[in-house]
């Protein structure tokens, strides 16, 4: 798949990915990487990439660095770069901001307090939503809380007496009431700024003018708008996105043993135009295509073809448009890959024969064994492996060996061929039996056929 760098676009269309360097990506955040790409492109507009590494105990250099690898391979590319823990001066420039026109307050509660709160008003029937209770301090309470040795952690006071309204591009007109949402803590006791507080304070920065994301977001939306237009009186376009989820009822996790994250992708050989290809398409009107660009893919684009359904990820499904992927690619296209996995003797002729038999490229290392290695031939017909072992000759021909045990044993279909693909292969299914033949060559067919027959003596 080729690909196509971002070009910045006079009109100033911008939109951001915004990963936490706290685990490995998967396929639902690069899914939501390849959506931003794919609309940035539609509109020639600009792609940043913004590591939200506010959080520093649980942030990691080697997170992020695998982060940028997995962006790079699977083929999105940026415009600007960003980390969170350098723009500091920024948030606290805007909270000064906020303090100033009276939009964020100190809270002196702790965890349990806030905890034993939202218990007795479920006990009551009453939406669990933070009361407020520390705008009725005065000056000397506040002194004395913190003589004590409580620290502060700040809320943004929302507009409870509106409701939040806007045009998604997903999910079209959404009205969310603030009264029904707590004030949300935008800075904690230790000082740290939450990323719903910092994300703002970046998107209007850097001048975000679409913000796409998972539909969890969108409560969370309501409150940020408030928040975007209490600083700047202007917010970006939101569209939420279904959240993609497991087909095996399993999370789509940062784990490094997951299944889905890109990190396990890329060793087990998965194609990097597979998984673009099928995550651009997943949850839309469009069927995945082997024979998809990125340039095409842009042009079937389009937030209305979305359906408001949350898809279903299959893996199986990736792995098979990652083989009829696989079966169009050259020897030139692969040889590297191969080369990759530590396989010695590969060839022309070897990836001919195996490349629509697998599934993925870390696959061509069983097939390598079982052309190069060792193998343990179960064919169960004595005089059929004499037969065998007595046609063949050297320089050796399929055909003709073919031929000859056709008429010696009297066999034809599968009764020939079968025992044929056991004793060269010790498996009864794999790739043509005659190009298989040709790499295996005259020695170790030989070989095989004579440890079958020691192996039944």
């Amino acid at each position: 798949m080729n690909k196509v760098k971002v070009r910045p676009l006079d009109n100033g269309l911008k939109v951001r990915f915004a990963p936490s360097p706290t685990g490995y990506l998967h396929v639902g955040n690069i899914r939501i990487a390849v959506l931003n790409y794919l609309f940035a492109l539609k509109n020639n507009g600009t792609f940043v990439l913004r590591i939200d590494d506010t959080d520093l105990e649980r942030s990691s250099k080697e997170m992020e660095k695998l982060m940028l690898e997995d962006l790079h391979w699977i083929g999105v590319e940026w415009n600007e770069f960003f980390r969170q823990s350098e723009r500091i001066d920024k948030y606290i420039s805007a909270m000064e901001h906020l303090k100033n026109i009276g939009r964020i307050y100190p809270c002196y509660e702790t965890k349990e307090e806030l905890a034993l709160k939202r218990k007795t008003q479920s006990l009551m029937g009453v939406p669990p939503v933070y009361d407020r209770a520390s705008l009725l301090l005065d000056g000397a309470q506040k002194k004395k809380l913190e003589a004590d040795g409580l620290k502060p952690h700040w809320r943004f006071k929302l507009d409870d007496t509106k409701s939040m309204e806007w045009t998604d591009l997903v999910h079209g007109h959404i009205s969310v009431p603030l009264s029904s949402m707590s004030d949300p803590i935008l800075i904690k006791p230790d000082g740290s700024f939450v990323y719903t507080f910092a994300s703002v304070v970046d998107d209007l920065d850097m001048g975000i003018t679409h913000i796409i994301r998972g539909d969890d977001h969108i409560t969370n939306t309501a409150t940020q708008i408030d928040i975007f237009r209490a600083i700047s009186e202007k917010s970006p376009e939101f569209a939420h996105v279904p959240l993609m989820s497991a087909s095996d009822g399993h999370e789509v996790s940062k784990r490094v043993g997951s299944a889905y994250s890109i990190c396990n992708m890329r060793k087990t050989g998965i194609l990097p135009e597979a998984i673009f290809n099928f995550l651009a398409s997943l949850g839309t009107a469009n069927n995945p295509n082997p024979a998809d660009t990125v340039d095409s893919l842009v042009e079937k684009f389009n937030f209305e073809k979305m359906s408001l359904a949350s898809p279903k990820f299959f893996l199986e499904e990736l792995l098979l448009l990652n083989k009829k992927i696989l079966s169009e690619k050259s020897f030139d296209d692969v040889k590297n890959a191969l080369q990759q996995l530590g396989l010695e003797n590969i060839s022309e002729n070897f990836w001919n024969a195996i490349r629509e038999n697998i599934n993925s490229i870390g696959e061509a290392a069983f097939w390598h064994g079982i052309f190069y290695g060792e193998i343990n031939a179960a064919e169960k017909d004595e005089i059929f492996l004499k037969q065998m072992l007595d046609s063949l000759s050297n320089p050796f021909d399929f055909d003709a060996w073919v031929a000859h045990l056709k008429n010696v044993s009297g066999k034809k279909g599968r009764n020939l061929f079968h025992p044929i693909r056991i004793a060269l292969t010790g498996i009864d299914h794999g790739p043509e039996l005659k190009k298989i033949a040709h790499i295996i060559g005259y020695e170790r067919i030989k070989h095989r056929i004579e440890k079958n027959l020691e192996a039944l003596e």
